[in-house]
């Protein structure tokens, strides 16, 4: 029988404390490269989603102003639009007023195309100190001048950097006010025959470029 020397001994050898240092670090930025990653892929999608909601809710804005214009229409003899400017924040908007068609009624029992005075203004939010765009809608017989005071109606777009008016008359001549409301002095009503909508909402991305919307829409009405 012939026996091996057991001067040197076997042993299975380990992992350095330099190594697994090493490793630690590599694995960390492994780990800040795809968190990085994720973070832009995250935002980018959140980006999309939020100028999608934007580019939604000026489109449902404007389709639902088209509809109201275009349904525009007299009381008697008389055609009813009127404009005005107001100062928020040291900004001017615009009110635009007038006796349409296109009231909506959420009543079961309601009436389609019921006449009512509709109004387009803007206000401040007390909570989030933005300001918002709201459309009041108030059926009667006949329309009456509206008041001075404080307006009510529903939000529909939130946001609002900028909403202006633009007139124009059967000659194409353009005017950035208009008031068809029969006085002692003017008794005869016109409506414009275009009507130009500016529009700006926030971009809280970036504050000096807000998204910028517009629309011209025909009045149909008859002189």
């Amino acid at each position: 029988m012939v026996f091996q020397p057991t001067d040197k001994k076997n042993f299975s050898r380990g992992f350095t404390l330099l190594e697994i240092l090493l490793a630690i670090f590599i694995l960390g930025v492994v780990l800040t490269t795809v968190y990085a990653s994720y973070s832009y892929s995250l935002r980018v999608v959140h980006d999309v989603t939020y100028e999608q909601q934007v580019y939604k809710a000026s489109r449902l804005v404007f389709d639902r102003m088209i509809k109201d214009l275009s349904s525009l229409q007299k009381s008697g003899d008389e055609f009813f639009l009127q404009s005005e400017k107001n100062m928020i924040d040291g900004r001017e908007f615009q009110t635009l007023v007038f006796w349409s068609a296109a009231h909506l009624d959420f009543d079961e029992k309601a009436v389609t195309q019921r006449p009512a005075v509709i109004s387009y203004f803007v206000k401040k939010s007390e909570e989030s100190e933005s300001i918002s765009l709201l459309r009041s809608d108030a059926p009667g017989v006949v329309p009456e001048e509206p008041e001075k005071n404080e307006k009510r109606g529903f939000v529909i777009c939130e946001k609002i950097n900028k909403l202006k008016f633009l007139f124009y008359d059967e000659r194409g001549r353009e005017t950035e006010s208009w008031d068809s409301w029969p006085t002692p002095s003017r008794p005869q009503s016109k409506v414009p025959a275009a009507v130009k909508i500016e529009m700006e909402l926030e971009n809280k991305n970036d504050a000096e470029r807000p998204y910028k919307f517009m629309t011209t829409i025909f009045i149909p009405a008859k002189k």
